[in-house]
């Protein structure tokens, strides 16, 4: 059912309302709320990590980070263009899967030389790859070890 807003009442979830407040304000982008009553747009939850917030006004989180990329609290992209943005592309020697809030270190036996990667290469046959490394080729097998894909 529509909200009669006309005639005051609480203040709507997805929404602040100051004192002396006559329409309620949408909770900023990369923000939300489920809560009824809001006073301050401070009162609006910022978007958990992992999370992005992508319009004003929302009840619920709009849904969870791109595979590739990472979102902090606050974002309000599924695939932040930079840390500015409270998130970015995955860098080098890292993945991130969908739903990341932080970079995770590519483990031991795979690599990544690209950035945006949801996962990371498995390290080629002859070589050994370390936990957080960008290129295999810098990793070949060292003499007395044999080192399969």
């Amino acid at each position: 059912g529509a909200t009669n807003t006309s005639s005051g009442g609480p203040c709507p979830p997805g929404h602040f309302c100051p004192a002396g407040t006559s329409i309620p304000q949408p909770c900023p982008e990369g923000t939300y709320s489920d809560r009824l009553h809001n006073g301050q747009d401070s009162s609006c939850t910022e978007c958990p990590p992992g999370q992005f917030c992508g319009s004003p006004g929302l009840t619920a989180p709009s849904g969870p980070c791109s595979p590739g990329y990472f979102c902090q609290p606050g974002a309000s992209s599924p695939s932040p263009p930079g840390v500015w943005q409270r998130g970015g592309p995955c860098p080098v020697s890292h993945f991130c899967p969908e739903g990341t809030s932080s970079p995770l270190p590519c483990r031991a036996g795979t690599y990544n030389n690209l950035s945006r990667q949801a996962a990371c290469f498995p390290c080629a046959a002859g070589y050994f790859c370390p936990e957080n490394t960008t290129s295999y080729s810098t990793n070949p097998c060292p003499a007395g070890f044999y080192c399969p894909k």
